[in-house]
């Protein structure tokens, strides 16, 4: 198995590739709900001190199983 660099992220329900940013928020209050572009899975919004962001990679979008049979 290949180790994926620390910037990159997938959805643990679906697969969906993100590219993760951290960002320091030391004084910001953050609890919003982050959630998969692809498949509305919760994601997790901070980690420590760190908010973190996702960006779906281009073309990494898997494909629902209702149509990988078309």
């Amino acid at each position: 198995m290949t180790k994926q660099p620390d910037n990159l992220f997938n959805c643990p329900n679906c697969q969906a590739r993100y590219k993760l940013v951290r960002v320091a928020g030391d004084d910001i209050n953050f609890d919003g709900q982050i959630t998969c572009r692809s498949c509305g899975a919760p994601l997790q919004g901070r980690e420590g001190k760190d908010i973190l962001k996702y960006f779906l990679v281009a073309g990494r979008r898997p494909r629902r199983a209702d149509q990988a049979n078309l």
